[in-house]
């Protein structure tokens, strides 16, 4: 997270979206700096680290596709980007102290488990994702002042500039790029079940925040269990990130 007194903005990291590169060149740019930590929350560590006048400003955050998210993560912990996989623990992870653990755990579960058993992403996501998908967008992004998506980074980080009535300097430049094939992260969902499987976690989440499956997957519907299970879902993943993390 990172914020701009001058300029009266916040922007939210929402991980795996851009969101380094954004931060950074809100802080070589435009004079914005750290605050909080990286992957902060808004409504649970910035309104409680923000003063008055803090709590005023314009927020702005990120949003990606949730099954190029969860693609991108697969190649992450198969080439051990950054070795933060490997060498989880000698890595620095900013959270919450349970949320920090949850990810030391799963980072080392994952890097043992694709790298060890030499899965490809279908099974890896078949083994691994059962339940509907959510981020931590759920919460507040509703309320922000305008989410940048990745699908549309250089246009979107202009608007966002302009709402911030921020004139823009230069294009974003984006680094941070994740190893992985070239070919489009729906491929990767090459099995029958993984579809299914993927209208089941995925389907929610990409109605709610205005996401397509490709077309011809048309012929699997998302379930109606997969409604309820979000909702059901969410209400506990709302409390574990407001009360409990």
């Amino acid at each position: 997270m990172v914020i701009s007194d001058k300029h009266r903005f916040v922007f939210v990291n929402l991980p795996q979206t851009a969101s380094t590169a954004i931060s950074r060149e809100l802080v070589d740019q435009y004079e914005a700096r750290e605050f909080c930590f990286k992957h902060a929350l808004y409504r649970t560590d910035y309104l409680k680290a923000a003063n008055a006048e803090q709590k005023k400003y314009r927020v702005i955050s990120g949003l990606r596709n949730p099954m190029e998210i969860t693609v991108s993560t697969f190649f992450k912990v198969r080439s051990d980007h950054e070795g933060r996989y490997s060498n989880a623990v000698g890595n620095k992870i900013q959270h919450g102290f349970l949320r920090k653990h949850i990810m030391l755990w799963w980072n080392k579960r994952s890097h043992a488990e694709i790298n060890g058993k030499q899965l490809r992403f279908s099974q890896w996501f078949l083994r691994n994702h059962k339940l509907p998908y959510a981020s931590w967008s759920i919460l507040d992004h509703h309320r922000f002042d305008k989410v940048i998506r990745y699908e549309h980074l250089q246009e979107d980080f202009s608007e966002a500039l302009r709402i911030l009535g921020i004139e823009q300097t230069r294009p974003l430049p984006v680094g941070n790029k994740t190893a992985k094939e070239s070919r489009p992260f729906t491929d990767h969902f090459d099995t029958d079940a993984a579809r299914r499987r993927a209208k089941f976690v995925f389907g929610p989440y990409m109605q709610q925040f205005g996401y397509a499956f490709p077309a011809e997957w048309d012929h699997i519907k998302v379930p109606a269990t997969a409604f309820v299970a979000y909702r059901a879902v969410n209400i506990l993943r709302r409390i574990f990130w407001l009360y409990l993390r």
